[in-house]
């Protein structure tokens, strides 16, 4: 971060620098507002050391990024520094000798950070505050003391409780923070009019455990999965082998002839219009055998179709192979389908790594006759209840497809209200030209004879 600071000048240097391909796409103003963006990020992350900055003039460029600052005040704070002691002792000299104002304070305090060893070396008069040096703002440093305190067992009636002292063994020994109630602590600040302090008192502890530690989830590429979630939108517990899609087709895909296949070459004659066709593209329309050998000397033989490209709704890719567009064999798949048109899959196969998938538009794989799409069910499906509302639909589809009839009330000896199988049965035992006289089912004005 010190050395790309340095190219965040007027002239705006840090624009010359090529962090991806499509940066130029981007409004400039706005990339250099999310560049600086993160350097404030950043820098509030790790803390700045002021005195650093001072005495390693290279490194003052990140001082403008401390949270509250900006390039103008950074520049005053380090001049008033240098023409006053040369170096910032502790957080209230902010105040006291660089005449910092409240707003300002209060926003970059807890982001300047002050080696508060060295400065106890040099044997200082100055009052040292160990905080100073942690990311803990001013404005909470009461509420760490009492940590320490408390996390110690100290009386703080008694005259050898000193915070101080209580910090510094803190900081030799956190994990005695480990059992402090810090949620009575916070409901005891809520109820003191200091609002909702939880999470700055767990922060607090944190920084006590392990100072300027970053506590940000590590970084781990993503896996080839989530890749094809990210780019697909798809979900592999849903787009998986076996499912039912629709997409369109865009290409048909050709296997050109090796060398020595075109050598092995067998153009054949039409005998009905005496052409010459070729033996690969089946291209047709040769007067002449010469005319073949040069449409494949020249290149201009695509080779044998071996299936159909197709993309799917989420700008996946797929492919059909010949055998697989029809359960009757095709020759050449142009007679099946077209480009743009919109067939029905299943899927076979699914490529992550390449967002390719594998398809079939066989009848019987889309109506699964050998059942291999079939889902598994565990243990749980209820099987019994499934066999009942089979046996269920079976009868209502019977009662669907009953014929209907309205029963008459006819003083005739061959009328029967009865159907049609109910007549047959009847006309069994009758005589030939007996006929029976029933109501028809296309109303109650017409009747039929059997």
């Amino acid at each position: 971060m010190l050395e790309f600071s340095q190219l965040c000048t007027a002239d705006q240097d840090l624009m010359c620098l090529k962090l991806h391909p499509l940066q130029d796409q981007l409004n400039k103003d706005e990339l250099l507002e999310a560049l600086v963006e993160e350097f404030v990020f950043r820098a509030c992350e790790v803390g700045v050391d002021v005195n650093r900055a001072i005495t390693h003039p290279h490194t003052a460029t990140v001082v403008q990024f401390v949270c509250g600052l900006g390039p103008r005040k950074a520049a005053h704070l380090l001049k008033v520094l240098k023409q006053k002691n040369g170096r910032l002792e502790n957080r209230s000299n902010l105040v006291t000798v660089c005449k910092m104002g409240p707003k300002i304070f209060i926003n970059c305090a807890g982001f300047i950070k002050i080696d508060t060893k060295s400065i106890m070396e040099d044997s200082t008069d100055a009052y040292i505050e160990i905080l100073d040096g942690l990311r803990v703002h001013p404005e909470t440093y009461e509420w760490a003391r009492k940590m320490a305190v408390d996390a110690l067992e100290y009386d703080e009636s008694a005259e050898d409780a000193n915070p101080s002292s209580a910090l510094v063994e803190i900081l030799e020994s956190p994990e005695r923070l480990k059992d402090l109630d810090l949620d009575a602590f916070a409901e005891e600040l809520e109820r003191q009019g200091y609002g909702n302090k939880g999470i700055t008192l767990y922060d607090i502890r944190n920084e006590l455990n392990s100072q300027y530690k970053d506590f940000r989830t590590p970084y781990r590429s993503s896996t080839a999965e989530e890749k094809f979630e990210m780019v697909t939108k798809e979900t592999l517990s849903n787009f998986k082998e076996g499912k039912m899609i629709t997409c369109r087709v865009t290409g048909i895909a050709h296997r050109r002839p090796k060398s020595e296949q075109l050598d092995q070459a067998e153009p054949h004659k039409d005998e009905e219009t005496g052409m010459w066709n070729c033996s690969f593209c089946k291209t047709g329309g040769f007067a002449e055998l010469s005319e073949v050998w040069a449409h494949l000397d020249n290149g201009e033989c695509l080779g044998r179709a071996v299936g159909v490209k197709v993309r799917l709704e989420g700008g996946i890719t797929g492919f059909i192979p010949t055998d697989k567009l029809s359960d009757k064999p095709v020759s050449n798949p142009e007679e099946r389908v077209h480009i743009g048109m919109t067939i029905h899959c299943r899927i076979t196969k699914i490529d992550i790594e390449r967002f390719q998938v594998d398809l079939t538009c066989r009848g019987s794989d889309l109506r699964d006759d050998a059942g291999s799409w079939k889902q598994q069910l565990d243990t749980y499906y209820g099987f019994e209840q499934e066999t009942l509302d089979k046996k269920k639909l079976e009868d209502s589809n019977k009662k669907s497809n009953r014929t209907t009839y309205i029963k008459r009330v006819i003083a005739h000896p061959s009328f029967h209200n009865i159907d049609f199988k109910s007549a047959e049965k009847r006309m069994q035992d009758m005589d030939q030209g007996d006929a029976i006289i029933r109501p028809s089912s296309k109303g109650s004005d017409h009747l039929t004879a059997t």
